[in-house]
């Protein structure tokens, strides 16, 4: 009895002992990269950034480097952190092209599918054949509109609907969205040309609502979101999300310090879930944690923790460019460069993902100065550069 008493108190006296041990890999502290510092520092300098989030990892969620630059608020003094909500704009669209490939695997649908399988009514688009400013000439499709073409941005569409275009981007369902564009013409015969935009990808998250018998966020939030732990991604961002949401920063006409910008895509108040809708193609706020998360899934081929959200095939459509003759690196909702797949956002957020070497980068930004594409690639060129040391 002594003997198990013994024992006890010391599997006790150990399991407090282990309870009070610091995890040293979670308290390791994580460096920055001098490189990636030094590369945009410039660009705070010139106060084309106000302030950055640049990290990278790799495919094991192990974080190499964390650099932290900068303002989420300049007039309040608030530096950026982890905690900043972001718009990350058309990052958006990567969403759309997983919820259709994750439906393909499914076998529900097909990328080869014509879009009026899902929406006949757009059986009477026409095609523009000549304009000038005294007339249009409409002809037929020679080939139907696919659920490809208007991912890849070949469908011919126009980058905003008719309908966008005088109520703004989120101010309408996606049904109504989706019908309406047939109202304008195409501007080419589908697969002909290349040209970005968003209507397209409105279109196919309306065929995830038609296929799933869901509405796409819902769809988002129990295929993505909420098995991915991505907590504080969302169209309608709460007043908390709003009260860290990094503001939107370019130089004033002086050049001598900051202007302060908005978000003239979307409407106010971003929570209003009555009279907003989701803007497949631009319209989710979130943070660099639920970035990661989704980072993570893509880096380990569709997986993560365990769970399969796509199937490596699948994931071959994603990371594979599917323009056609246009050979425009884009693929299904994701930008292809240099190896790496992902997207960026109208503010300068991004991410990228090496499938070869795992390097998962992400940048996160909120800029109005026209420069976030430039240090945009100069972050995801340092930081192939340090990821491979």
């Amino acid at each position: 009895m002594k003997k198990h008493l013994f024992c006890a108190l010391l599997l006790s006296l150990v399991t407090v002992v282990l309870a009070a041990t610091p995890d040293l890999a979670a308290a390791e502290e994580i460096s920055a990269s001098p490189e990636v510092s030094a590369a945009l520092q410039p660009y705070l300098d010139s106060y084309k950034l106000a302030g950055v989030i640049g990290i990278i990892a790799d495919k094991t969620g192990r974080v190499h480097y964390k650099n932290l630059l900068g303002y989420a608020d300049v007039e309040a003094k608030k530096p950026m952190s982890e905690d900043n909500v972001f718009w990350i704009a058309s990052m958006t669209k990567m969403f759309a092209g997983a919820s259709i490939m994750m439906l393909a695997d499914e076998g529900k649908v097909s990328l080869d599918d014509p879009v009026t399988r899902f929406i006949p009514q757009l059986e009477k688009w026409l095609v523009v054949e000549e304009k000038d400013p005294t007339h249009v000439l409409l002809k037929p499709l020679v080939r139907p509109v696919t659920v490809r073409h208007v991912l890849s941005h070949t469908s011919g569409l126009t980058g905003m609907s008719e309908l966008q275009q005088v109520t703004g981007a989120d101010s309408t369902p996606l049904k109504a969205r989706g019908l309406s564009s047939v109202t304008g013409p195409l501007q080419w015969q589908p697969g002909d040309k290349y040209a970005y935009g968003n209507q397209g990808i409105n279109i196919a998250a309306r065929i995830v609502e038609i296929v799933s018998g869901m509405p796409y966020e819902e769809f988002l939030q129990k295929r993505f979101f909420d098995p991915l732990g991505m907590t504080e991604t969302t169209f309608w961002p709460n007043d908390a999300q709003i009260a860290r949401l990094a503001g939107a920063y370019g130089p004033n006409k002086e050049k001598s310090g900051y202007a302060r910008g908005g978000i003239g895509f979307l409407t106010k108040p971003y929570s209003d879930r009555v009279h907003r809708f989701p803007e497949a193609a631009g319209g989710l706020f979130s943070t660099t944690h639920d970035i990661m998360r989704y980072g993570l899934m893509l880096a380990n081929d569709g997986e993560l923790d365990g769970k399969r959200y796509l199937t490596p095939a699948a994931m071959g459509q994603l990371r594979k460019e599917q323009t056609g003759a246009t050979k425009v690196n884009y693929s299904l909702g994701y930008h292809l460069r240099n190896g790496m797949f992902g997207h960026d956002g109208a503010y300068g957020t991004d991410l990228s993902v090496n499938p070869k070497t795992g390097m998962i980068a992400i940048f996160m930004i909120q800029c109005t100065s026209g420069g976030q594409w430039a240090a945009r690639d100069l972050f995801l060129k340092t930081a192939t550069q340090v990821y491979q040391k």
